[in-house]
């Protein structure tokens, strides 16, 4: 019996050990600030406030995804490289902050391939428009004044007019919470897409759309953000599209996308590639490699073109302005990776603290180190108005005030009476 009993508890022991390190790995990973910083930056420039200064911080993970989730705790503020303390009710979480003005263009592919079913039966084109509906929704609710404008693209072909992208079409911008935009997705659910992709030509007259500096809603000019400490607007494309840019000079026409994508990096654009991936067309087709463009075809062991969707240069669009990546293969997918966008464009967190200087046209530094990763440093200066003095040295103001009236007024009207009582007396 005691031997027994003595494997008994060796058996309890040794899983005891084990379920309680699987509970703290559970523990850990299910915890979202358990994801590794990457990054940390301070966006835009700090807004002050007498002596209080605000803070966006933009986090992003290892994945250069953001980390949402993170705790006051993580966070640590220092001006000019020493440690400032900020109250926790003056931090706010990625879900919690209020977004500055944010416009976005959704650019949707309304080529003859969105007719295709994904991997789950269900038509691309419906997928994508479930999707954005859904994205539309879930930024009404955490920002719903943010401007979107859905514009489909799309080459004219035969018995086909296209989808022209121009001014008139991407200045139909509606805020998140308009129903308008609702129904134009139902509008849009009820055409049938027959262009070809053009893939660069909407991307770029989107970004020229976008960069005028003579548009107030897009730009606010140095001297406004002075005067009333109004950010600039964050601007943003999402690009949903299953195909590839099948016009000539493809490399020419892409290399001067990017190069005008770098020219405007206030811009971010983030790409959702809807299809396969190059490596399942690959398995598909029995290519023994990733699909690329060189393998389109109708030949045996060719890519069928309505299949064929460029992983690889959305990916290169995506990297050369900061913004995401993905890729999809059905309607469910699409809607969660559009949930990464949408924190992306408004998940940053915010603090608060007081200027441990006050003083007023002092100029500072600051940096905010999340964990173990410390952001770059950014400039700003204390306003005219400061901080209140204390009271000890208002009281002392004051009496100096009061006896330079005493000194200045005063005693010239003595010394006058003075003068005229002595006259009076000689008289």
């Amino acid at each position: 019996m005691r031997k027994n009993y003595s494997g008994l508890s060796t058996t309890i022991v040794f899983w005891t050990r084990r379920l309680s390190l699987s509970v703290l790995l559970a523990g850990c990973l299910c915890s979202p600030s358990w994801g590794q910083v990457k990054t940390a930056e301070i966006v835009g420039n700090p807004t002050v406030h007498e002596d209080e200064v605000k803070l966006r911080i933009k986090v992003t993970d290892t994945n250069n995804r953001p980390l949402m989730g993170l705790q006051p705790t993580d966070f640590n503020v220092e001006v000019d490289k020493t440690p400032v303390k900020f109250d926790r009710n003056n931090w706010k979480s990625s879900e919690q902050t209020e977004p500055p003005p944010t416009w976005i263009v959704v650019l949707l592919d309304f080529s003859g391939s969105m007719q295709q079913m994904d991997s789950r039966g269900t038509t691309k084109l419906e997928g994508a428009i479930a999707a954005i509906r859904k994205f539309t929704a879930a930024i009404a609710e955490r920002s719903p004044n943010t401007q979107i404008a859905i514009v489909p693209f799309g080459d004219p072909g035969v018995n086909c007019s296209g989808y022209p992208v121009d001014r008139e079409n991407l200045d139909k911008f509606f805020p998140a919470s308009d129903f308008k935009l609702g129904n134009y997705l139902d509008f849009l659910g009820g055409q049938i897409p027959c262009a070809s992709t053009n893939l660069y030509e909407p991307v770029t007259k989107t970004i020229n759309f976008l960069s005028s500096l003579e548009d107030s809603r897009f730009y606010v000019t140095e001297k406004a953000s002075e005067e009333s400490s109004q950010p600039q607007p964050k601007l943003a494309v999402v690009l949903l599209s299953d195909g590839y840019h099948n016009k000539p000079n493809e490399q020419q026409d892409f290399d001067s996308l990017i190069s005008l994508l770098k020219q405007n990096d206030r811009i971010i654009v983030h790409t959702l590639g809807y299809g396969l991936t190059s490596e399942q067309l690959g398995q598909k087709y029995q290519l023994k490699h990733p699909a690329t463009r060189a393998d389109i075809g109708t030949a045996p062991n060719k890519v069928p073109e309505e299949e064929f969707v460029d992983q690889k240069r959305l990916a290169e669009i995506a990297k050369a302005t900061g913004g995401i990546a993905e890729f999809s293969p059905d309607a469910e997918t699409v809607a969660a990776k559009l949930k990464v966008f949408l924190n992306a464009l408004l998940g940053e967190y915010e603090i608060v603290y007081t200027d441990p200087s006050g003083e007023r046209g002092s100029k500072h530094d600051v940096s905010v180190k999340v964990q173990s990763v410390t952001s770059e440093s950014k400039p700003y200066t204390i306003t005219v108005f400061g901080r209140s003095l204390p009271l000890s040295t208002r009281l002392l103001m004051l009496a100096i005030v009061l006896l330079t009236i005493g000194v200045a007024g005063v005693l010239p009207f003595s010394l006058w009476a003075k003068h005229l009582k002595r006259e009076a007396q000689e008289a």
